[in-house]
Order: structure tokens, then C-alpha cells, then sequence
């Protein structure tokens, strides 16, 4: 059967929920039964990235509340006439796309990537799509309340390119560009600097990780609201000299290999893509039991868990892989393992096509 499938990625940024449509394409695109369009917009990073077959289509959009920019979506569609709709992200594309699906009658999915509550009135959103997608077993404990009536509910695992993450380590490189000292056990963290990311404690726990090991260097890459929130505590506790914010990064997969581990003591995480990335690439993890985590890291196994806001936890637990670098191999190594054989581009990408096919098929007996 071939099946047109139109994508709708209204984010700005190439990275998360983007990253993972690319892949999708990518793979999809290697399938002659499929014709692949995507519907982006025309300041965002995914317009830009060069795909095999599908075709591109850009629009003005400003935000949730841009009704024009909704207008525009809807010429979109009608002009393509897809066999089904598959919608990204957020930023109102979840509540544009299930408008769109609702005039057009075509079948939709909706791809739900983050375990923020929602309002009661979510209900009436999901119940325009044929599937609600979860990209994690915490991700769907929360869209599960909103979803009733809704044909198909099923966690969909994100997955991470073993190609772009598994670059050959360059300690050296690193060491230079982040003026780091020979010998430095570095960790690091990648995430917006926004409280739920956990970056403030992890910036405590440095507080007293540098008082008995000065050879401890800790890197926070990301970009938000915070930062001059967190400069002002590593200024005030004078971690100037082991703590640096790094701002936001193009460089993920260059920089894992070279790191010992990194630390993602989050308050809540959809799934924790850049623990994907770590895993891939060999590097150790402490992180957090919340969202869909628990999928990735099992405490003692493939990484080390710390309670949200326990920061002699992570305090200890940086301690312990510092000490102890044959464990920290370990972990490392199941860690590997277990991405390799459960977050791959190929097992997604299985998945989503047989969920397209199902539903396609069904549409179609039903007319």
C-alpha cells in the first residue's frame, strides 16, 4: 500500500522532538511506499535539513494563539491531501493538528514527547486523533487520563543515531576548548536551564564534591532564563574554577565521548533523549527516577538514581564514580547495551509504520 504521510514539526530548534522527525524521514524515506511531506516553519532549524524524498513545505507561524498561521496549515493539508497526518510537536501543533484532521476528516496521530499535566480540556483535543503516541510508559500514565475513546494508545520509544553517537574520544580537545586541567574528572549536563532540569542542585552538590576532590570539573550546556540565576551560584560558592556554563551546544556527540559522565538530576523528563545520546556513546549516567527515565537507567545496572532535590545524593553519587572508575565502566557498558538493543532508529521507525498501515487500511474499508 503506498501511503502519503504529511509531518507537521512546528518547533524552532533541531534538537528533541525535531531531531527525532528527522530520523523518521530519513528511514521512511528508504521505502518507496511512502510519500513524505513535512510541514514546518519558515524560521525553523528542520526546514533547512535536506532530505531523499520528501518534500519540504514552510509557513509563517507565530505561536499557539496565531490563527493565521493555522489558516495557513490548513491550505497545506488540503493542497497535499495526505492518507494520514502525524503531528510532531507542540507549540500548538497538537490543537491546530487535531482541528485540521477534525475539517478534513483525514486520520491523524499525535506524538506526545513531555509528561507536563494538562488541563481537562485536553480531552478534547486528543479524542480528533486515531493514535496518541507516547514516547515513554511516564509520558503515557499522564496522556492516558485525557485519551478515552481514542483507538490507539501505545508507547513509542524516541531513539538515537548509533552513527552520530559514536565518534572515537579526543580528551585533549575537550580539555583545550573548555580550558579543563589534565587529570579533571568531568561531568556534565545538557538541558535548558529552566528549575525542572535540576541544574541548581547539581551546582550545589559541586559545592561540596570540590571541597574533598579539586579535581572535579563540572560543564552545563544549555541556554534559558536561569543562567544568570546560576552564574550568581557558582560566584557566590566560588566554583568559577569547576563549574562553567558552556551555553547551548551544537557539539553533543563530539563532546560525550569525552566526558565520565553525565548528570541529569531533573524534576521531570518525557524521556531524557540526551540520555539516549550518553548511552550510545559510552558515557556514564546519575539521573533521576521521574518520566520516562526509568526506561533508560536502572539504579545500579546502566547508571545511578538520586531522588529529585536530594543533593547529597548526587553529591555521593559523583563521589562514588570519581572512586570507583571500574564501575563506572560498568554502568557505562550496560548502559550501551541496553540503548543499542532498545532505542534504535530501526525498532521506531518499524513501529510508526505499522501503526501508518493499520490506520491508512482502515480508513480506507471504512469508506
Amino acid at each position: 500500500m503506498n501511503i502519503r504521510v504529511l509531518h507537521i514539526e512546528l518547533g524552532r530548534h533541531l534538537y528533541g522532538g525535531a531531531k527525532q522527525v528527522t530520523y523518521l524521514v530519513h528511514a521512511l524515506d528508504k521505502d518507496s511506499a511512502y510519500q513524505q511531506h513535512l510541514l514546518c516553519t519558515e524560521d525553523s532549524e528542520i526546514s533547512k535539513v535536506s532530505f531523499n524524498r520528501c518534500t519540504t513545505h514552510t509557513i509563517r507561524y507565530r505561536g499557539d494563539t496565531d490563527l493565521m498561521g493555522f489558516k495557513r496549515m490548513l491550505n497545506k493539508v488540503k493542497q497535499i491531501s495526505p492518507d494520514i497526518i502525524h503531528v510532531h510537536s507542540r507549540r500548538g501543533a497538537d490543537i491546530w493538528g487535531a482541528l485540521a484532521a477534525k475539517l478534513t476528516g483525514i486520520p491523524a496521530i499525535c506524538t506526545r514527547r513531555v509528561d507536563n499535566p494538562e488541563s481537562r480540556f485536553a480531552y478534547y483535543k486528543y479524542r480528533q486523533y486515531d493514535a496518541v503516541i507516547s514516547i515513554s510508559e511516564g509520558v503515557q500514565k499522564v496522556v492516558a487520563v485525557h485519551c478515552e475513546g481514542v483507538k490507539h494508545q501505545r508507547v513509542i520509544h524516541s531513539a538515537v543515531d548509533k552513527n552520530e553517537y559514536s565518534k572515537p574520544p579526543h580528551r585533549q580537545w575537550l580539555n583545550e576548548k573548555f580550558d579543563i586541567p589534565p587529570g579533571h574528572f568531568v561531568i556534565a549536563n545538557f538541558a535548558q536551564y529552566i528549575p525542572r532540569k535540576g541544574q541548581a542542585d547539581l551546582i550545589l552538590a559541586m559545592r561540596d564534591v570540590v571541597k574533598k576532590h579539586k579535581n572535579a570539573t563540572c560543564l552545563l550546556f544549555g541556554k534559558g532564563a536561569l543562567k544568570e540565576s546560576y552564574q550568581s551560584l557558582i560566584d557566590r560558592h566560588e566554583l568559577q574554577h569547576n563549574v562553567k556554563l558552556c551555553g547551548f551546544t551544537n557539539e553533543v556527540a563530539r563532546i560525550l565521548p569525552n566526558i565520565d559522565a553525565v548528570v541529569h538530576p531533573a524534576y521531570a523528563e518525557g524521556l531524557g533523549v540526551i540520555l539516549l545520546q550518553a548511552g550510545m556513546s559510552k558515557c556514564a549516567v546519575i539521573s533521576s527516577p521521574v518520566g520516562g527515565i526509568p526506561e533508560i537507567i536502572k539504579h545500579k545496572e546502566t547508571g545511578l538514581m538520586v531522588a529529585p532535590g536530594d543533593i547529597g545524593g548526587i553529591v555521593e553519587s559523583i563521589e562514588y564514580l570519581l572512586s570507583h572508575p571500574e564501575t563506572l565502566k560498568v554502568f557505562s557498558d550496560a548502559l550501551h547495551h541496553h540503548v543499542v538493543n532498545t532505542f534504535s532508529i530501526e525498532s521506531m521507525t518499524k513501529a510508526y509504520s505499522a501503526l501508518y498501515n493499520h490506520i491508512v487500511k482502515a480508513q480506507v474499508q471504512k469508506q
